[in-house]
């Protein structure tokens, strides 16, 4: 395999430039080799440092973020189980901490991080009590309360998003759908199993075939591979339509576009549902007791700034204001003074409604990684291991020119974006402009 897949391929490349034998891409960093082990002890630690010392574009998000007040609530992810079917958009954690939200439904077995049924999450960690009178930005978290202790838990996937959530969308015979969304059609949720599903009235697709059902000749039903099937004879009972192998079954080809059988609430297409009690092994929330910073509060106070909670995976800000240039007459730029501050897991500000932070993230998945940055982290490694291993110093003065000019190189390509960003405006220019 050429790419880098993994975490082990990147130390290979250390391997490669120590001299030393490869790491077995089985055993991975618990190989009892000195270069493994001296891997498993520092992989993590200077990924991080690498991520942090510029600005690279891969690992770049952009998270809106609402400051904390009394009904604000904190997502509480579980850690990941091989034996349990998680959904789409589920999010859990790893034994390391980072969290990852599923991208597909029925997701079991399949772990994070080692599969493509997860996708990191960066998003934010706290959830907002959802408000009738606010638009949400997409990927922003809310959930409604029932009054009886329970909730149900949101994403919202479009910027401008002013849908109730719990309130489902009807559905529409011009409207283009896609797998997975939800939609009601004469009081019955009916769930996409297709993409571009559009004019395929969801009452006439057939039901899901049941092993217990005795089915006519040219009854139709859908297979677990999502393919409708028809009988073709009568007394069909307990013939799996997708392993019968044609004998009682007939594959007609035709993909299935709706099933009134699923798991999961209904609601508006425009907010994914990630957790609630239709949702088994969705998030859950837990009270946020806060600690507020020295000089804020609730969202609710007006004498106080305004902490807002850093989101998941965050390690720096990065620039908001790049490759902005003055007017052709040299005016402003438009760009005033923030007020944040950076403390602790919290941003405080006076600003009493969103923020919109671009931040570095402690991006783990190796295939989402510029191959250069890989390849950096590499040589990264075999500098800092090259005496342990080696115990050569003209080894070690060797990987240091070479990663010397690595960094050089990943700065003139533009896979590290520049660190310098246009200042704010004087605002004694300002105004005299």
């Amino acid at each position: 395999m050429d790419a880098f897949e993994t975490a082990t391929d990147i130390g290979n490349r250390a391997c490669d430039h120590w001299g030393a034998l490869p790491i077995d891409p089985t055993l991975g960093f618990s190989e009892t080799s000195k270069a493994a082990q001296f891997c498993s002890r520092n992989y993590d630690k200077l990924r991080q440092a690498e991520l942090r010392a510029n600005y690279w574009k891969f690992a770049l998000k952009t998270v809106v973020l609402r400051p904390i007040g009394p009904t604000t609530m904190l997502l509480t992810p579980v850690l990941w189980g091989s034996t349990t079917t998680y959904f789409r958009g589920s999010i859990v954690t790893d034994a390391g901490g980072h969290l990852w939200i599923s991208n597909i439904p029925n997701n079991l077995g399949n772990q994070p991080e080692v599969t493509a049924f997860w996708d990191e999450y960066f998003g934010p960690l706290t959830v907002s009590l959802f408000d009738p009178t606010t638009t949400y930005s997409a990927g922003e978290l809310v959930y409604t309360a029932a009054g009886d202790g329970t909730n149900r838990v949101y994403l919202s996937l479009i910027s401008a998003n002013a849908d109730v959530p719990s309130t489902a969308t009807a559905y529409s015979a011009t409207v283009t759908y896609f797998r997975d969304q939800i939609v009601t059609y004469l009081t019955v949720p009916y769930k996409s199993l297709i993409d571009l599903s559009i004019n395929q009235t969801p009452s006439a697709s057939p039901a899901n075939w049941a092993v217990g059902t005795t089915y006519a000749i040219n009854n139709l039903v859908n297979g677990t591979d999502g393919v409708t099937y028809k009988s073709l004879g009568n007394g069909n009972v307990g013939h799996n339509p997708v392993t019968d192998g044609g004998v009682n079954w007939q594959n007609t080809g035709v993909l299935t576009p709706w099933t009134s059988v699923f798991v999961g609430g209904t609601g508006s297409l425009n907010w994914l549902q990630i957790g609630g009690a239709e949702f088994p092994n969705g998030v859950t929330l837990q009270t946020l007791n806060t600690i507020y910073p020295l000089g804020a509060g609730p969202s609710d106070q007006d004498v106080t700034r305004n902490a807002f909670r850093l989101p998941a995976a965050f390690l720096r800000r990065a620039p908001d204001n790049q490759n902005t240039y003055p007017g052709a007459l040299g005016g402003p730029t438009g760009i005033g003074f923030s007020d944040w501050n950076f403390e602790g897991r919290y941003i405080t500000s006076g600003t009493n409604s969103t923020i919109t932070l671009r931040f570095v993230a402690d991006l783990v998945d190796v295939t989402q990684m510029d191959p250069m940055f890989c390849e950096g982290l590499g040589l990264r490694l075999a500098l800092e291991g090259a005496e342990l291993v080696t115990q050569s110093g003209e080894k070690q003065t060797t990987i240091a020119s070479k990663y010397k000019k690595f960094r050089t190189d990943a700065a003139v390509i533009d896979g590290i974006e520049r660190g310098e960003e246009e200042q704010p405006d004087d605002e004694y220019v300002t105004v005299r402009l």
